[in-house]
């Protein structure tokens, strides 16, 4: 069977096979070059980059500081940001979270690229405020779709970027409890990060200066002159960290001093005279003294005399002589000032000489002379008041010899029998200092006479006499009764 094509008046007649023939060539071409540019494609999407997002924060060792851009780039054939999120958690000091807030920003292209998807923004604020503050840690989230190829057809893939950083952290001074700061010493407090540099304020004020640690976490104020017994407000006015962050919250501070050791005690009392030669000196301080050891080198005793220091008490001290000190003589102790001597266990010191002192009786002594019926007051062995007596008679001598007054009664009752066999009993004998057994000095009212022996072996004397005696001789006056 043939087809007729007309063409014009006339036809041409074509076989119907030749005709599937160029219809199925021409479908084959155009599979081919479907397909041709179907690998070209593939080949030019596969040469791309893959969809990204790429947050960009410039840091430094200490944290972002607060002019920083958040920038954010795409990557990818079609990639376009959907949503960005700011979430803010304000520090303390300590870097605990104190409050969170979800800050109002967008997203905002400043540059595009040369094929789609490829682009360059920056999340700013909405409101207009600063975006970033110090003490803060900030997580910033960056959502966004890029197209994909699938059997089904095109679709879209989400892509996500999650960035957390913290911005320049302020610092803040930690005070503890107010330390004791002993002279030579500084006062220390730390810095909740490094700083490069303080300026800070004493009250009272006095001159001193600071320096910092090598690590910048340790501050040092030290006292140009210093003063004991002084609380001190320290408040730091300034601060600055390497990276130029400011002083965070101020917290006031304070140290004190210790209190200075004084002496407020003296045995005998200071200026005293007439202090018997066996009497040692105590010295009493305010508080207890932690170097026992230096009292040797701290108190001058003067003048110089044997004798060693002890502690009956951790504030008391005395100087123990060997023999006592001289008669008639200027006792002179000085408690030496400053802190290479004395210290409290807080570190106190002397803070200026102290001058201590008393005057010591004359060495005092008695001599009976038995020859002149006279009794004789010595002071330092120079004859200072005599007396006549009346001493033993013969049977009844007083005894010659070296003694000592052993105790002192300024009345007492006398009963005995005389060598002629007479007995008496004699109440209130007055101005009565013993030697041994029943020999005694004492006034006799009863009696007339002096300068002969009388009595029946003690040393009477006229009443007043006898008191003026009593008055002046101590117990333990050595007593030398001669021929």
């Amino acid at each position: 069977m043939e087809q007729r094509i007309p063409l014009g008046s006339s036809s041409i007649a074509a076989p119907q096979g030749l005709v599937q023939s160029m219809l199925a060539g021409l479908a084959l071409g155009a599979a081919v070059l479907a397909a041709v540019y179907l690998g070209l494609g593939a080949l030019f999407l596969r040469a791309l980059p893959g969809p990204a997002i790429t947050v960009s924060v410039v840091t430094t060792s200490e944290g972002v500081p607060l002019d920083t851009s958040l920038e954010v780039t795409t990557a990818g054939w079609g990639v376009r940001i959907t949503d960005v999120q700011l979430v803010e958690a304000q520090l303390d000091a300590d870097g605990r979270v104190v409050r969170e807030r979800e800050l109002p920003v967008r997203y905002e292209p400043t540059s595009e690229g040369w094929l789609p998807g490829q682009a360059r923004g920056e999340v700013v604020s909405v409101s207009g405020e600063p975006l970033l503050r110090y003490d803060g840690r900030y997580t910033l989230r960056v959502r966004g779709e890029a197209p994909a190829l699938s059997l089904k057809g095109p679709r879209t893939e989400p892509v996500v970027q999650e960035e957390t950083f913290t911005t320049l952290r302020r610092p803040v001074p930690r005070f503890g409890d107010e330390p004791v700061v002993q002279v030579g010493e500084p006062f220390s407090f730390h810095w909740s990060v490094p700083v490069a540099s303080f300026d800070y304020t004493l009250v009272p004020d006095v001159p001193s200066h600071a320096w910092l640690s090598e690590d910048g976490l340790t501050a040092y104020i030290a006292l140009d002159e210093f003063v004991q017994g002084t609380r001190f407000g320290l408040e730091i006015t300034e601060a600055r960290s390497p990276a130029g962050a400011p002083l965070g919250d101020a917290q006031q501070g304070a140290f004190r001093t210790p209190d200075p050791l004084r002496v407020v005690g003296f045995t005998p009392d200071n200026g005293a005279s007439n202090i018997a030669r066996g009497v040692d000196p105590i010295i009493t301080f305010s508080a207890p003294v932690a170097n026992p050891e230096a009292a040797e080198r701290a108190i001058v005793v003067e003048p110089e005399t044997p004798g060693h220091f002890e502690w009956p008490a951790p504030n008391r001290v005395q100087f123990v002589t060997d023999a006592g000190f001289p008669g008639s003589t200027d006792v002179r102790l000085t408690v030496l000032s400053g802190p290479d001597y004395l210290r409290t266990p807080d570190g106190g010191y002397v803070d200026e000489d102290v001058l201590l002192g008393y005057r010591t009786q004359p060495f005092k002594s008695i001599d009976v002379d038995l020859t002149r019926q006279t009794v004789t007051l010595l002071e330092d062995g120079r004859p200072v008041y005599t007396t006549l007596a009346s001493t033993g008679v013969r049977g009844a001598e007083t005894p010659t010899g070296h003694f000592r007054v052993q105790y002192k009664l300024p009345k007492t009752r006398m009963r005995g029998t005389n060598p002629d066999g007479h007995t008496y009993d004699i109440p209130d004998v007055p101005w009565v200092m013993a030697l041994f057994g029943d020999y005694t000095f004492h006034g006799a009212p009863w009696r007339q006479a002096w300068g002969v022996p009388l009595s029946n072996g003690c040393i009477s004397m006229p009443t007043a006499n006898a008191k003026y005696v009593y008055d002046w001789t101590p117990v333990g006056t050595p007593v030398y009764i001669h021929y």
